[in-house]
């Protein structure tokens, strides 16, 4: 049986120390933003270069944040295997990270010509420095992954927690006491991630000792390098809309604002994901047919929980950017409901790609997510130029509900679990198209956003009551005979 209690105290530490540096964030922002700080269009910039260093985070990790979580289970019996393992993972994101900083030097300039915007033109003013906070944050939430899954709480409370509040301090340092615009943020971010990743590197060899096995290398290929493109497309998923709305950076800028904000809660269901992943391992490791229930469980208050911090983010988001925004940014509010949405579909891919990760069906992720990624390029460039960030969401609602939909169709094909469809597939649904129909509505009648917002989290937590009254029952009388 699940210790509920256990179940939600240690999601709620997971879930909060994970997200801490996103959340930090909210501190910055209307800090850095105003009339006479940064606006719209300089927001539009930073965008960018999210994009980029999430892309070489992508590239630093090759795959290894999921590698080393799944391997973890087959070297752990053997602290000298555990040892090379890990040494060899973090040896591994350290020369890739050195490779990726050598070609950012010699052909910054050649990068710097492929965009129009004068600012970003200067790439060799900012690469190094984005290349630096992607290569920080592989390392760091690598190592974070690893002490989930091995319970170290309190290593996994003290990186989460310094690398949110150092990174933050640094930014806003950044901007303003050394550069009023997109640089300053650019090169803080960069010094207050390297501190924290230093640290925990030192830390992790004088533990494990420096070792790049080969054997090791070879064993986790074939399971990484699917990974690593399925990534790859997954960040095209994510970003590649950016570029389409590079264009108008202020556009780009008020969109991107919202990104940021919803970001902060994919990171926060992320972190109640990671909570539970070494569960749902573990308990596949026994044998479906032995835990189908505790797997079920586990994953249908995923749902529930992903739903409910979806839905309850949205209006104190709305009043944040309201009270705080200055500038045109505030326009970003309105789009929140649609945009935080959107990652309830996130969740149910969570839950379908779990069990085809756990099986080592790596190469299905290469194959679904490709053709996922060819349907959203698609739509954006159609539509982004047509109707601006309405192409943008209309393309990744359209894509990443056929991903939740193809991954649950193979799920079931590779292991058979008999999902309560009404938790795990109808009701994340119903509010997605709710969602959207919302959306149209207000567009079409020009109804105030906040008057929607409201309607949408009424009937939304509504439905979840509704549906999961049992599992809130038993969860109350539990606490009361506490």
């Amino acid at each position: 049986m699940i210790n509920l209690k256990e179940h939600f105290k240690l999601s709620a530490i997971y879930t909060f120390f994970a997200a801490l540096p996103a959340l930090l964030q909210l501190i910055v922002y209307p800090i850095i933003e105003g009339e006479a700080r940064l606006d719209a269009s300089d927001f539009g910039l930073l965008a960018i270069t999210e994009a980029i260093t999430s892309a070489v985070f992508i590239l630093c990790t090759f795959g290894m944040l999921r590698g080393l979580s799944r391997f973890y289970y087959d070297y752990a019996d053997s602290r000298e295997n555990y040892n090379k393992l890990v040494s060899t993972v973090i040896s591994g994101i350290i020369g890739r990270g050195l490779l990726l900083m050598g070609i950012v030097i010699v052909f910054g300039p050649f990068i710097g010509s492929l965009f129009s915007q004068p600012d970003l033109q200067n790439f060799t003013a900012y690469g190094p420095s984005i290349v630096l906070s992607g290569f920080n944050r592989a390392i760091v939430i690598t190592l974070l992954a690893l002490y989930r899954h091995e319970k170290r709480l309190r290593i996994f409370i003290l990186v989460s927690l310094f690398s949110g509040i150092l990174r933050a301090g640094f930014q806003l340092m950044g901007v303003l006491l050394y550069d009023m615009s997109f640089l300053g943020y650019v090169h803080g971010t960069a010094v207050g991630s390297s501190l924290v990743a230093i640290v925990i590197v030192g830390y992790s060899y004088y533990k494990c000792g420096f070792h790049y096995n080969k054997n090791i290398r070879r064993s986790l290929f074939p399971f990484i390098s699917p990974l690593f493109f399925s990534d790859l497309i997954i960040w095209g998923l994510l970003f590649a809309d950016r570029f389409f709305l590079l264009k108008n950076p202020g556009e780009l800028g008020i969109y991107d604002n919202a990104m940021k904000f919803a970001i902060g809660i994919e990171l926060i269901l992320q972190g109640l994901s990671n909570a539970i992943q070494p569960e749902v391992y573990r308990y596949l490791k026994e044998g479906v047919e032995r835990k189908a229930s505790e797997i079920k469980t586990l994953c249908n208050l995923f749902i529930a929980e992903s739903i409910g911090i979806v839905v309850l983010a949205i209006l104190p988001a709305m009043l944040f950017i309201t009270l705080f925004y200055e500038t045109e940014l505030r326009l970003s509010a309105g789009l929140f409901t649609i945009v935080f949405t959107r990652f309830i579909l996130t969740s149910q891919y969570r839950v379908f790609a779990m069990p085809v990760l756990f099986l080592k069906k790596t190469k299905l992720f290469f194959y679904i997510n490709s053709c996922i990624l060819i349907l959203n390029i698609g739509l954006n460039w159609i539509l982004t130029p047509l109707i601006g960030y309405y192409g943008a969401i209309t393309a990744f609602f359209s894509a990443y509900f056929i991903q939740v939909l193809l991954f649950y169709i193979m799920q079931q094909k590779i292991i058979q679990i008999n999902w309560n469809k009404y938790k795990i597939l109808y009701l994340p649904l119903g509010i997605v198209f709710m969602a959207i129909a919302l959306e149209i509505l207000k567009l079409h009648f020009n109804v105030d956003p906040f008057l929607t917002s409201v309607i949408f989290v009424l009937v939304s937590l509504t439905s979840l009551t509704l549906l999961y009254r049992k599992e809130l029952k038993d969860y109350l009388i539990m606490r009361y005979k506490e």
